[in-house]
């Protein structure tokens, strides 16, 4: 009887407590890049910021896909088929700033 007892009020007492009243989201301000293509034979070029590769620059297309860096200033590279470079930029980012590059056929 008396354990029917505690565990009658700790069911009363768990029935008494309300859930969590807010959500907390984290926001990303980090500035964003991408590169609007002139050309078709410009989607095989290479990004490279700040000397690190991040693939091909068509996975980075103004409008579906930014590539999120840390705020400052930025050597934006693209490399052709043969590794040279074709395109060379350097950049100033800003916190929650997002930039689109022009980038044509340069080969």
């Amino acid at each position: 009887m008396k354990y029917l007892m505690i565990l009658m009020l700790a069911a009363l007492l768990a029935g008494c407590v309300q859930p969590p009243t807010h959500n907390t989201q984290v926001v990303d301000d980090r500035p964003g890049l991408a590169f609007e293509l002139l050309s078709s034979s410009a989607k095989v070029y290479e990004l490279k910021v700040d000397g690190v590769s991040y693939g091909r620059v068509d996975q980075y297309l103004a409008g579906k896909n930014l590539l999120r860096i840390i705020d400052g200033s930025h050597q934006i590279e693209l490399f052709d088929r043969q590794g040279k470079v074709v395109y060379s930029q350097r950049v100033y980012l800003g916190s929650g700033s997002n930039r689109i590059l022009k980038i044509g056929n340069y080969e």
